[in-house]
């Protein structure tokens, strides 16, 4: 499997979202009961994200702002919860077929993080330390499960993307076919006079 980030969803309307409500208590995501995305944790790695204009533009994201102060453009939101269920689901199987990571390991996957390693060396001095050793750990886990499973990653994957993940429905709605995030729909326009019950 090639070290580099997972398939992200396309790019196509941006909805605004609030950067997050002191209220809402129920997680980002959920994967079975192993995987637990908050809130917090998904808006601290969007705000990564976004520290690193170069990372956006190697990964197709051209618009990261929502409309309104402090907000995230959804889709944005969309395609960063993918690939932190899509990597967590990774580190799952990497914990339950008993793999480590080597040196080597990390070494390669920082490397290969993408096929032009000035892009790689920008990208990681744009990320912080932490998260830049997050990302690499996250990819070196992908390919180490890949690489163990052979032909049955394919199969595992499906299986592990097509059931028992939901999502908050402020971010929108996981899609089981394509094993990401759909965003939320946006606000509905104003039902015309004559619709109106009553009218």
């Amino acid at each position: 499997m090639p070290r580099r980030l997972l398939p992200l969803a396309a790019l196509v309307v941006v909805v605004s979202l609030g950067a997050g409500c002191a209220e809402d208590v129920a997680p980002a995501a959920r994967a079975g009961d192993a995987v637990v995305i908050s809130n917090d944790d998904l808006m601290a790695e969007a705000k990564e994200w976004v520290a690193s204009p170069k990372l956006l533009e190697q990964v197709g994201i051209t618009t990261t702002a929502g409309a309104g102060p402090g907000s995230y453009a959804s889709p944005f939101v969309g395609v960063v919860l993918t690939n932190r269920i899509r990597f967590d689901l990774n580190r799952e199987q990497f914990d339950a077929l008993g793999l480590t990571l080597t040196d080597d390991d990390l070494a390669t996957s920082r490397a290969g993080l993408f096929p032009d390693p000035s892009i790689t060396e920008v990208v990681l001095e744009q990320l912080t330390p932490a998260f830049g050793d997050r990302l690499v750990e996250d990819l070196a886990r992908v390919t180490a499960v890949s690489e163990a499973m052979g032909d049955g990653y394919e199969v595992w994957f499906a299986s592990a993307t097509s059931s028992g993940i939901e999502v908050s429905s402020r971010y929108g709605s996981w899609d089981r076919q394509a094993g990401a995030v759909v965003p939320p729909a946006g606000p509905r326009p104003a039902p015309a006079p004559d619709q109106l019950v009553g009218a």
